[in-house]
């Protein structure tokens, strides 16, 4: 037997990959749904999407739900809520394109930043002309301390990290996308 991540099924994407199914993510969709409707800070959101990853965790079936499987739960969920007009808007955005900082460090070498943001530009690029709609990058505190050389945080790291967020927000603004993105910085 195979115990899933979370005990939650894999989202099978396009062909025969699969990824975790993120709350973050869910909570994002829902939002934007929310906001296209005409509720700007619909705080339900949380809450909806807790409910559709507990259905999924202790209820669903299966080890692997497609896309359009878990779209109609979403739809399903939205109009039993009494949110219709929620649903008329809903849409699943594509699942995050992930990249790990501390990876990318290591790879540009301990202590060389100018090689890691090089990385980075290039990494990010793909997934932007592409139009990605939810990107993901993992390992900012660590991916700082490699880059620093550093065993503890300092006032330096600290302008570094800021300085790796703010390149990813420009990247963004440069990339010129016509539509919402979800951006997480961890």
């Amino acid at each position: 037997m195979i115990a899933l991540r979370d005990g939650l099924p894999l989202l099978r994407q396009a062909g025969e990959d699969h990824s975790a199914i993120r709350h973050d993510w869910l909570c994002f969709c829902l939002r934007r749904a929310a906001a296209k409707s005409g509720y700007d800070r619909w705080w339900p959101a949380e809450h909806v999407a807790s409910g559709i990853i507990s259905y999924l965790r202790t209820t669903y079936p299966d080890n692997v739900i497609t896309i359009n499987q878990l779209h109609g739960i979403v739809l399903t969920v939205l109009e039993a809520i009494g949110c219709a007009e929620l649903a008329l808007h809903f849409q699943m955005l594509d699942l995050p394109f992930e990249l790990s900082l501390s990876s990318l460090a290591q790879e540009a070498g301990l202590g060389y930043e100018l090689a890691f943001f090089a990385l980075l530009k290039e990494r990010v690029r793909p997934a932007l002309s592409n139009q990605a709609s939810n990107l993901d990058f993992y390992g900012l505190q660590s991916c700082v301390l490699k880059l620093q050389s550093a065993r503890t945080w300092s006032r330096r790291c600290s302008e570094l990290q800021t300085e790796i967020v703010e390149f990813l927000r420009a990247q963004l603004l440069q990339a010129d996308l016509r539509a919402d993105i979800l951006l997480t910085i961890r």
